[in-house]
């Protein structure tokens, strides 16, 4: 999708992602095993990515700039770095055992306190602790790489600002997401809400805005990002759901049905219950939250939520919403390969599927 000189750019950042980790267990070996340990669990984690969000951070830069990869590359790498961080963090709030087909990152180090022998703490205590380690050091990692890019102090400040931001914007998703599990009535809005704080600024418009800021863009000329990046966020968010209710469990790399077992207030699910009547809004709250559910139970839940025409409301939506970022682009940009770019990223969106 993002190329330079023919080549995926997904593969230029891998390259540098793994110098970076090679220089971070390096520098951590020089202190401790573990320490060395931590940075080899997040690279591991991080390996194989769409590398999506690095793509922006290029994709911004070149709105405004011509491409200078020895630079912008530690940026892309930066945001990359951020995303894994985040998802080591949220897989812990999630409960969730496994991700990209392999143990998360707190299974894996529960795994470890049993393989090493050790009895004198709580081995799920171990695993989250250690993997609450992991994500602090990305983030801070990411920091620190972002502010050795090559760029002028305004544009590298500008863009640290942002990154920090995002963070912080996507905390506040998090805590609503957390929050809004607990209650019995959820609003669509609510749930837009963290799909625009916990996915659209930190997917799409988080990455354009630093590639923006390190070309030396204002605040007022990358506002148009936001309009084409929140729709297409929230889309992206959406499709996620879609695809962990009703995708290919081999193709996701998780077990699909986990936002059920979760109790994940997604669209799917807050659809469902407004249009259900009351046999299957019963069944349905019954499984919603349900540890130990079974496969015909989740089977059952797909059933209600096609059945209420749930499906097709947040299909139609994310298609919709897709609509409203593409009538965006000839605002992004004029350079034609560049737009050509933005709206195959867009259509994307709503047809992958993991």
């Amino acid at each position: 999708m993002l190329q330079v000189n023919g080549r995926p750019y997904a593969r230029e950042i891998d390259k540098f992602l793994a110098h970076y980790f090679r220089s971070k267990k390096k520098e951590a070996r020089k202190i401790t095993p573990v320490a060395t340990e931590t940075w080899e669990k997040l690279e591991d984690f991080i390996a194989g990515g769409k590398r999506i969000r690095g793509g922006l951070v290029k994709l911004g830069y070149e709105c405004f700039k011509r491409l200078d990869q020895k630079r912008i590359l530690p940026a892309s790498a930066a945001v990359e770095i951020t995303h894994g961080a985040i998802l080591v963090h949220d897989d812990i709030i999630d409960l969730s055992e496994f991700r990209h087909n392999r143990p998360t990152v707190h299974k894996r180090y529960e795994r470890k306190y049993h393989q090493r022998g050790y009895s004198k703490s709580d081995p799920f205590h171990y695993g989250e602790s250690m993997a609450i380690v992991v994500g602090i050091e990305g983030y801070y990692g990411a920091i620190s790489l972002l502010a050795q890019a090559q760029f002028p102090r305004k544009a590298k400040l500008a863009a640290i600002n942002k990154l920090g931001r995002f963070m912080v914007e996507t905390g506040y998703g998090e805590a609503l997401d957390v929050d809004l599990a607990c209650r019995l009535k959820i609003r669509e809005k609510d749930v837009l809400t963290i799909h625009t704080l916990k996915t659209a600024q930190y997917t799409i418009v988080g990455p354009l805005k630093i590639g923006g800021y390190l070309a030396g863009a204002t605040p007022r000329q990358l506002r148009k990002f936001a309009d084409y990046g929140l729709p297409v966020g929230i889309a992206f968010q959406l499709q996620d759901d879609i695809l962990g209710m009703f995708g290919s469990e081999k193709k996701l790399g998780k077990p699909v049905g986990d936002d059920v077992k979760e109790g994940k207030n997604t669209l799917l699910y807050t659809q469902a219950l407004k249009r259900s009547n009351q046999g299957q809004r019963k069944r349905l709250m019954s499984f919603w939250g349900k540890r130990d559910i079974t496969l015909k139970e989740i089977e059952e839940a797909r059933r209600i939520i096609e059945e209420t025409g749930s499906l097709d409301y947040s299909q139609n939506l994310a298609r919709k919403l897709v609509g409203e970022g593409k009538r965006v682009v000839p605002r992004l940009t004029k350079k034609k390969k560049l737009q050509e770019v933005f709206n195959s990223l867009a259509d994307y969106i709503v047809e992958r599927e993991k």
